[in-house]
């Protein structure tokens, strides 16, 4: 049988029902067991999203969109880091299913030693306890992929129907991270903005702005400008409409389903503002094709290379 190139894809991961979220936020603090106020909060959230969270089957969904689109000569596998299936597991299947070289996919556009830097380190730590000796190849990012901004773009754009002007302000969220990675020379924060203007280039905007949302509960600075507090600023501006676009996650979960959809539209909606919010890519054609071409290019001798420097 002709070897495979296996395909990991690599999520974040999320507690399958309620009685899952002591042990999933567990595995998130290194095996500390969380604090009873933040285990009752979290399940409060989830039950607002029905018991449990969309993104395993939405990984799911995005693994078949890209097996279909690479074709035969590749086997794609999911694995995440802080549930089940893990990236170990994941790994270990794809070996066994005979594949001679493995590309690990951080389901992000965006490179960061806190978040694709993790899943590479989770990735190699795998390979490492099962003696693989197959290649292991990191998929580079690609933020400014046309197709993946076109993606973006597209998911804006449906919303626009919904409101009574025909431009509503956008602001374009991503998840927040410690804010020292900026003076590290972290990716992060550049490769966010340079996203957010190629979006609202595609949208032809006018007027945009750019926030970060979701911070950790953490005694250290944290990258902003805050959504929240960016909303605020909108409303003294009178602003009356504002769409937000959270090009910072490919797909529905936590912090599009409760931290926008409940949070910040009930923030917005006080302050006297339309809300409506872009959906997460999830299998849209184009992300699913900018994930194929970054899988393409880590599979060759010239992606391996650039793959390398990733985070």
């Amino acid at each position: 049988m002709k070897p495979k190139t296996g395909v990991l894809l690599m999520a974040y991961g999320a507690a399958k029902s309620l009685d899952d979220v002591p042990a999933y936020l567990a595995d998130i603090r290194h095996g500390r067991p969380a604090d009873p106020a933040l285990i009752k909060e979290i399940r409060a959230r989830y039950e607002v999203m029905g018991g449990k969270s969309p993104l395993p089957e939405l990984t799911a969904r995005q693994g078949r969109a890209l097996q279909a689109a690479l074709g035969p000569s590749f086997e794609v596998g999911m694995g995440m880091r802080h549930s089940a299936p893990r990236i170990a597991d994941a790994l270990d299947e794809l070996l066994r299913g005979g594949c001679d070289a493995v590309v690990g996919l951080p389901l992000t556009p965006f490179a960061s030693t806190l978040s694709t830097g993790a899943y590479f380190a989770k990735l190699d730590e795998a390979a490492a306890g099962l003696g693989a000796s197959a290649r292991i190849r990191r998929a580079s990012s690609f933020h400014d992929h046309p197709r993946l901004i076109a993606a973006y773009a597209d998911r804006a754009r449906a919303q626009l129907p919904k409101f009574g002007v025909r431009f509503p302000r956008v602001l374009f969220t991503a998840h927040s991270l410690p804010s020292r990675i900026e003076k590290e020379g972290d990716a992060y924060p550049r490769q966010l903005k340079e996203t957010a203007a190629l979006v609202a280039k595609a949208l032809e905007l006018e007027q945009w702005d750019f926030a970060y949302q979701s911070q950790g509960r953490t005694g250290e600075e944290w990258l902003g400008p805050d959504a929240g507090m960016v909303l605020d600023g909108m409303a003294k501006d009178g602003v009356k409409a504002v769409l937000i676009s959270p090009i910072g996650f490919v797909s529905e979960h936590l912090e599009t389903l409760y931290d926008d959809d409940v949070l910040y539209r009930g923030q917005a909606e006080k302050l006297g503002m339309r809300f409506e919010r872009s959906a997460a890519l999830n299998d849209h054609p184009g992300f699913i094709d900018a994930l194929a071409d970054t899988v393409h290019a880590a599979s060759s001798e010239k992606g391996t290379n650039r793959a390398s420097h990733s985070y």
